[in-house]
This record gives C-alpha cells, structure tokens and sequence, in this order.
C-alpha cells in the first residue's frame, strides 16, 4: 500500500525554488558544499581558471564518462581535464537547475553552453556531485552530463 506524505506541499515549499535552501530557525540558506560548489562553478565557467585550480584538494578525484582523472594537473590541465572544456564554455551562461547538500557533499544540476572549439554550438545539461575534504576542498568529482546541440 502507497501513503501519501503528510505535509508534502509545504516541504516542497519550503525547500525553496529548485531544492537548494536549507530552512534552519525560520531563514532560508545554502548548504556550505553547495556555496562552495557553486562558487567553484561560476569560477571555471566563466574562465577564472586560477580561483578553479584553488578549489582542488591535491589528489582530486574526478569521474566522467569522458574520463578519469586524479591528481590538480590532470583535472586541470589533461587531454580531457577541466581547462580544455572551460575555455569552450560561453562565459555567463551557467544555468543552476536543483542543488541540495550538506556540510561535505553537494549534488547539482546545471548546465552550460559552448561554442567552437572541438565541441561546437551545444548545451551541455549536467548532474554532479562533489564530495568536499576536512579543509572544504573538492576531493571526489562525478559527473553525468549530455551535449545538445543547439538550434542555430
């Protein structure tokens, strides 16, 4: 037998639009790992490298479907790391669809739009999560993402 959730409206509601507010005392507020998390989103994907590169613990871990990788050069700096794709990234164009998290982890929906490069004109909707280290750096990345073309 399925039971309704009691309440279930004014849970949702209170979550906030797209599910990333946390209500503590009657206030609305972002999680730590999701603020970081969306800092070190708006960094990269509006070619602040550098403000990217300071948000990775040293033996950062990221997985995707297009790779592996570990360690800051790699994530970075590597045939399929961060640097190659950012710079094909239309600066300003990150879109935060859902966020929810805690002290440590994060998981974001988003997406971004690219434009030349080996890529092209595409929308990449993305679904990710982040695990923070002890100092509140990102230590695990996964991503799950989709290029779209985009109409011209």
């Amino acid at each position: 037998m399925v039971r309704p959730l009691a309440h279930i409206e004014q849970a949702l509601a209170a979550a906030g639009p797209g599910g990333n507010d946390v209500r503590e005392g009657g206030d609305l507020m972002e999680s730590p790992a999701v603020a970081f998390v969306r800092a070190h989103l708006e960094a990269w994907s509006n070619h602040d490298l550098e403000t990217a590169r300071g948000n990775l613990a040293a033996d950062v871990k990221f997985y995707s479907p297009a790779a592996n990788l570990v360690g800051i050069d790699e994530y970075m700096d590597g045939p399929r790391g961060l640097t190659q794709f950012a710079s094909q990234v239309v600066p300003g164009s990150l879109r935060v669809i859902a966020a929810v998290g805690d002290d440590r982890n994060a998981l974001v929906m988003y997406e971004v739009d690219t434009e030349g490069g080996s890529i092209g004109s595409k929308t990449f909707p993305s679904a990710q999560t982040w695990l923070l280290d002890e100092s509140g750096k990102i230590q695990v990345e996964r991503i799950i993402s989709y290029a779209v073309p985009r109409p011209s």
